[in-house]
């Protein structure tokens, strides 16, 4: 969205406002309550020592100048059955935008407006490697995306005809982000991939929705639809450099794509009675798109020999799911709960790319691929509440599904005995998940929770058709097996203190079966990974004095990743340990006075120098945040606040490339009227 766009929202929506504000107080001058208005308006500087891009992209700000108007608020009753809300904010070098309008006339309808912008910010280094000189490079531009987006709904709430809500949105996505395809920088023999790179993204939605309510009787009935007309357009420049030559070789990539999407969910619940309720769902979907495609390589062509250019990309979807869902109970302090639901959905894509090489000329290459899917899935819960002061409950949930997944090339129009490539793969997918857990307090001051989940997810593939024996046809099966515990303890000894221990513990293995490529992978099945994490947490809230109180938490969380090529000197198994604080305390100076400080601590451990074999994996790094508050109540009506904050950023697993430190002072004023 340009910003003569967001300019003109600005200003329609407020004039709207009062034009309707004021034909209402025409009609009924003599019962207009008062507004309530507040406006919270300030300034803030930030300076930062070191990598502004890196401070920038944690901490959701830039340095430097920002203010305006940090929120404000209109509210206003007209008659007895008119109300008007406003909401704004916009601070200004920061292009953080909001406006909001809500117009609502007891049982007549109402009038929703609003409009959205806001900074995401990214750091523009690449890799690191320290071997090389430079070990490091960034790019010659700031990264940033805009994000936002304007909604309008307009409802209709009559008593006894069915609730009508039209609505339109658009979301928007502007601007450049980094990416982690970082290109490969060579010196002397060897190359790493560690050169930076970015896409430059235009994107917008356009959704139109159509909502529906009615009631029937104790029938709820409910019909939404909903339309999105997407458009993306992306770009990038992979770039590589050969530092002994000094010479960089470009990949530009620009994609397009465009989708038309059509929604319509129908739903229907009732209570049948106090013991029984059901509802039910029917969801359809379908999607037509298309798009186009180039990767271009300009001389020399160094390791690059390839251009590739698409103009016809389509895309297809059809999807319908259906649900059954019932709840019984309680039965002597049984519920059950028991749902069914059932999917169908085809995919069908087609693409005509053009392959321009040195040697052989250039070549048509033609795409298809297909997926039809097929998946039913089943839930059965249980919760028991007829022990005092306890709830015990499990639940179950098995999905079956198969899938057909058809992929076709040929090359300049070649008959199907010529394809280049040819794949039909046939999968069934049988997955089961069982959850089983309490809450109990036997005691006033004593709570406990516990709960465990096992689950099972089992893929077997038949490739029927495969000229071309690879990756990931000689896989025919993976079996993926996932346990969960986590327990809670609550303790809240006398009033003014209390504490919660939670323990969480993850284990999750992967199991492969291979058919095997000759010389190259074998048959037979494999333990293909491994994952575990322990998570230690204990957070306290104390208030020792009643103007005081204190609040923490402490985090400790232990994973480890297995892979099956661990083996290989450059794959290295993962083994990180990231510790987290975070405190907060307020005090009232006097009535009229108070002090507030927060602070934020993590620590990630898990660095290992693998650059004999690769690049330096993980991360050693420190994050500190300490932010004080002062707030003052000079009236009734008038409320002043001064912030300043400490941020500290250390890695030594890059160089300290990334450091930085900022320190913050905003002051901000509220009045209320």
């Amino acid at each position: 969205m340009k910003s003569s766009s967001w300019k003109m929202i600005l200003i329609a929506l407020p004039l709207f406002s009062l034009f309707t504000s004021a034909s209402v107080r025409a009609d009924e001058p003599d019962t207009n309550a008062a507004p309530d208005i507040s406006i919270t308006s300030g300034a803030r500087y930030v300076t930062v020592k070191g990598d502004k891009d890196k401070f920038r992209e944690d901490q959701w700000m830039r340095d430097g100048w920002a203010g305006g108007v940090e929120d404000a608020t209109y509210h206003q009753t007209f008659g007895k059955d008119w109300t008007l809300d406003l909401e704004g904010r916009g601070v200004f070098d920061e292009d953080d935008y909001k406006l909001r309008l809500n117009l609502t006339k007891t049982d007549v309808g109402f009038i929703h407006a609003g409009f959205t912008e806001y900074r995401q910010y990214f750091d523009r280094t690449g890799g690191f490697f320290g071997s090389f000189s430079p070990s490091s490079f960034e790019l010659d531009h700031d990264l940033h995306m805009r994000i936002g987006g304007i909604y309008f709904d307009a409802g209709l709430t009559l008593p006894g005809l069915p609730k009508i809500v039209f609505g339109y949105e658009r979301q928007f996505r502007d601007g450049d982000e980094s990416l982690l395809e970082w290109g490969g920088v060579t010196q002397g023999t060897q190359t790493r991939k560690i050169f930076p790179s970015f896409q430059n993204v235009d994107e917008t939605v356009d959704i139109f929705k159509v909502n529906v309510d009615h009631d029937i009787k104790n029938v709820h009935l409910a019909d939404e639809f909903r339309y999105e007309w997407y458009r993306n357009h992306t770009w990038r420049d992979d770039d590589s450099i050969d530092l002994n030559t000094s010479v960089s070789q470009p990949v530009t990539v620009r994609e397009d794509y465009h989708h038309d999407d059509f929604y319509n969910t129908f739903r229907a619940d009732s209570h049948l009675n106090d013991k029984v309720y059901w509802s039910f769902g029917y969801l359809f979907n379908t999607l037509d798109g298309g798009g186009d495609l180039s990767a271009l390589t300009p001389p020399p062509l160094g390791p690059f020999d390839k251009n590739y250019v698409t103009q016809a990309i389509n895309a297809n979807l059809d999807s319908h799911v259906v649900n059954l869902n019932t709840l019984f109970g309680p039965f002597a302090g049984l519920f059950v709960n028991v749902g069914v639901q059932a999917e169908k959905t085809d995919t069908h894509g087609f693409t005509d790319a053009l392959l321009t090489e040195p040697i052989p000329p250039t070549t048509t290459n033609l795409i298809h691929s297909s997926e039809d899917k097929k998946s039913v899935e089943e839930t059965l819960g249980l919760r028991y509440v007829k022990i005092p002061y306890t709830t015990l409950y499990a639940e179950g949930r098995w999905t079956e599904q198969q899938i057909d997944q058809d992929e076709r090339e040929t090359e300049d129009g070649l008959t199907t005995l010529g394809e280049a490539f040819a794949r039909d793969t046939d999968a069934d997918i049988f997955r089961q998940d069982y959850r089983v857990g309490f809450n109990t307090s036997p005691l006033q001051r004593l709570n406990l929770a516990g709960r465990y989940r096992h689950a099972i997810y089992r893929n077997d593939y038949d490739n029927e058709v495969d000229t071309e024996p690879g990756y990931p046809a000689f896989i025919t099966a993976q079996d993926f097996t996932t346990d969960e515990l986590m327990a809670k303890l609550t303790l809240r000894p006398c009033s003014r203190f209390m504490t919660a221990f939670t323990y969480q513990l993850t284990t999750s293995d992967i199991e492969t079966s291979e058919a095997g490529v000759p010389l190259l992978v074998p048959k037979g099945s494999r333990q293909s990974g491994k994952y575990d994490a322990s998570i230690y947490s204990v957070s306290a809230t104390v208030t020792p004095l009643s103007r005081l109180y204190l609040t923490g938490l402490f985090s400790f969380q232990d994973t480890r990743t297995i892979a099956f090529a661990n083996d290989n000197p450059s794959v290295l198994t993962y083994r990180g340990n990231v510790y987290t604080v975070i405190g907060t305390a307020g005090y009232s100076l006097d009535k009229k006075t108070d002090l507030n400080v927060q602070y934020t601590y993590s620590r990630a451990d898990d660095f290992n120098d693998n650059s004999a074999s690769g690049l330096p994996l993980g991360l050693a790094n420190e994050s500190h945040g300490l932010v004080v508050g002062l707030e003052r109540k000079i009236t009734d009506h008038i409320l002043a606040r001064l912030r300043y904050g400490y941020y500290e950023y250390t890695e030594s697993s890059n160089g300290g490339i990334d450091n930085y430190i900022a320190h913050l002072a905003s002051a901000s004023c509220t009045v209320r009227f």
